[in-house]
């Protein structure tokens, strides 16, 4: 290997040393198209065979720190025996009936009890139907169909959601781009886009109020965590509440994350409704809208009336609803989770860029709680308009190479996760690995 880059001889020490999953890759792309990604930029993904507290173990057998932690759902770590427990039980007496299960009333009320705008409690199957019905539901309320968006969000994978603002024009008046082929080319007529942590976002609505149904948004974008949006946050309710227009958080990944009533409880905000998933189902599918009875009360009409149709074949399943309502309690009754994660999060922020600043090096780290995120540039970031990583991609794919190889899995999308399972010797194992990738990164000049 003399000669190579350490980004080369990192490579190739995970290339020898994945075999089975590089066949396994071989074995899967003749029949099967994956519905997600965690580019590791490796040639080939790497293939999970267990999970335990904060670690993951793929099928080679090599065991990683995982900060994927099932894209923010596993906040008590991995195969929680509390949560196993729930699903054994449930595995024992049959897990799905099509029909309503005694399962689904006591984590409705444990939702009730944490989020503060839970008046009613709506079940659905995945996160995107939870939007997807939401909207639906607000245009009914409403009569009016337009959807108030910020770049930087993500809201599911239905159409409503695939038109994002971009700045191509202007930061302080976005366009929309499709973020998918078969996008139709109404949705752009439907979608508002906001520029986010912005104060013309306000003028966009108020000039929009007439045919924006609601706005939503995430109490902190996982794609861009930051804590200074408070104010903000009120800023866009307090407008929304003059235009007559429904205010929504989105709180897939905030949710039961930053605290155990959210982001509502987080930043003292109260939305009409919110939408919730990931850590409410304890790892299981799940999907929840939670507000005002009003509100809500669109998906239940009286007698006679039309009301907004929502359903699904695994809708309130038994399995999902055990898992939920042990992961929930266990949240209810462990608060101080919530001030390790946070405590973790903000030490490994700031020892990263401590180390990044000392060598002079174009990368930071930001984060609010257990949520973070790295950015391969220098220089503030308000909005995901101000993220410019591509004069040093190469460098970022050094340093995810050599995290990987170390034995830290970090995936290409730039969203992280910690759990209560990462105990402060766990992030300091992440901190060194995290460390010694940067200056591997710097021997081979790409800072």
């Amino acid at each position: 290997m003399t000669g190579q880059s350490r980004f080369e001889r990192a490579t190739h020490e995970m290339l020898a040393k994945t075999k089975k999953c590089q066949a396994m890759t071989g074995d899967r792309e003749s029949i099967l198209f994956s519905g997600m990604r965690a580019n590791l930029y490796l040639p080939h993904p790497i293939y999970i065979d267990s999970g335990e507290g904060a670690t993951i173990t793929d099928i080679d057998g090599n065991t990683y720190i995982d900060t994927c932690m099932g894209f923010g759902v596993s906040v008590l770590g991995h195969r929680h025996p509390d949560v196993a427990a729930a699903i054994s039980r449930i595995s024992e007496s049959g897990w799905h009936f099509g029909i309503h299960s005694e399962e689904q009333l006591p984590l409705a009320r444990l939702l009730q009890d944490a989020i503060p705008c839970a008046e009613r409690i709506l079940f659905c199957n995945t996160g995107s139907e939870a939007t997807g019905y939401a909207m639906r539901a607000a245009r009914a309320f409403t009569g009016k169909e337009k959807i108030g968006i910020f770049d930087g969000y993500w809201h599911g994978m239905h159409d409503y959601c695939m038109v994002a603002p971009t700045a191509v024009d202007s930061r302080d008046r976005p366009s929309g781009v499709a973020i998918s082929t078969g996008v139709p080319k109404a949705i752009h007529e439907l979608t508002v886009p906001l520029p986010y942590r912005n104060p013309s976002a306000l003028d966009i609505i108020r000039a929009n109020k007439d045919e924006l149904a609601m706005v939503i948004i995430e109490p902190v974008q996982h794609s861009n965590p930051q804590r200074e949006v408070r104010d903000y946050l009120r800023s866009v309710q307090e407008v929304c509440r003059e235009c007559n227009v429904l205010f929504a958080l989105d709180e897939m990944v905030t949710g039961f994350r930053l605290a155990y009533g959210g982001g509502q409880e987080y930043f003292d905000i109260k939305p009409d409704f919110a939408t919730l998933g990931k850590a409410c189902g304890g790892g299981l599918p799940i999907g929840v809208i939670a507000g005002r009875e009003d509100f809500m009360r669109m998906f239940l009409p009286k007698s006679g009336e039309q009301g907004v149709f929502t359903g699904g074949t695994f809708t309130g399943n038994p399995l999902s609803m055990a898992a939920g309502t042990a992961a929930v309690r266990y949240y209810a009754e462990h608060p101080e989770i919530y001030t390790h994660m946070a405590a973790q999060g903000d030490r490994l922020t700031t020892r990263f860029n401590e180390f990044a600043t000392r060598h002079n090096m174009a990368v930071q780290m930001s984060n609010v709680g257990s949520m973070f995120h790295i950015y391969f540039q220098s220089g503030p970031v308000r909005s995901s308009f101000d993220i410019d990583e591509k004069p040093m991609e190469l460098a970022r794919q050094a340093f995810l190479m050599h995290t990987l190889n170390l034995g830290v899995l970090i995936s290409g999308g730039n969203r992280y996760y910690l759990s209560a399972a990462h105990s402060e010797k766990v992030v300091d194992r992440m901190i060194d690995i995290f460390h010694e990738s940067l200056a591997l990164v710097r021997e081979d000049g790409l800072f």
